[in-house]
């Protein structure tokens, strides 16, 4: 069986609800779970060492995070390619965007996120000018938002942006997923979203 993306709303919800899928389909099978905000370099070669140990039964190793960091992903690409005997990976992210595509390339996929209704960005990332852009940072500091509200505003960015038909390079989503790892760190809302307002008027005028 193939290594595995899913691709879920929520990951640490999913990673527990997955374990619990394995549990009912095959009880036998040794499961162990990696769940972090984000997954870093010491977690990727923690993950090598461990899936080395023998086993006679099936290993299924599930790795669920927010934010794959980048050395983390290139530590486990040879592991994904060449799993050991009776080994299965199962990878759970937001969506496909936070992995490298050579690590992509490793897995199938399956998409498990629920469409839910989301909130409108305060801008019209077409339309926009630096001038809108500063109104809108100075209302948002006018009323500090907690950072669930700030994940919210980035989510609805997010949203606007994939609406507005700007093309979105590499870096504008890993920028993204930066903004969203800041945000636990309860930096301000206005620090987060105002250098992607920034590059959405770079890209416009590429």
């Amino acid at each position: 069986m193939s290594n595995l993306l899913i691709l879920a709303n929520a990951p640490k919800q999913e990673a527990l609800t997955y374990q619990e899928e394995i549990a009912s389909q095959q009880p036998l099978a040794w499961v162990e779970s990696f769940v972090e905000d984000e997954l870093k370099i010491e977690h990727a070669h923690e993950i090598k060492c461990r899936c080395v140990l023998s086993h006679t039964q099936q290993k299924i190793y599930i790795i669920a995070a927010h934010h794959f960091n980048t050395f983390a992903q290139n530590a486990l690409l040879k592991i994904l390619e060449e799993p050991p005997l009776n080994t299965r990976f199962v990878l759970i992210a937001k969506h496909k965007h936070a992995l490298l595509s050579t690590l992509l390339s490793r897995l199938s996929y399956e998409d498990r996120r629920v469409k839910v209704a989301h909130e409108r960005f305060g801008l019209n990332l077409r339309t926009c000018t630096l001038a809108d852009i500063y109104a809108y940072v100075q209302d948002l500091d006018k009323a500090p938002l907690n950072p669930e509200e700030t994940k919210t505003q980035i989510q609805a960015f997010l949203y606007a942006l994939q609406e507005s038909a700007i093309p979105l390079p590499m870096d504008m989503l890993e920028s993204i997923d930066q903004a969203m790892h800041a945000n636990h760190l309860y930096y301000r809302a206005s620090y987060n979203l105002l250098p992607l307002l920034l590059r959405v008027l770079e890209l416009r005028e590429a």
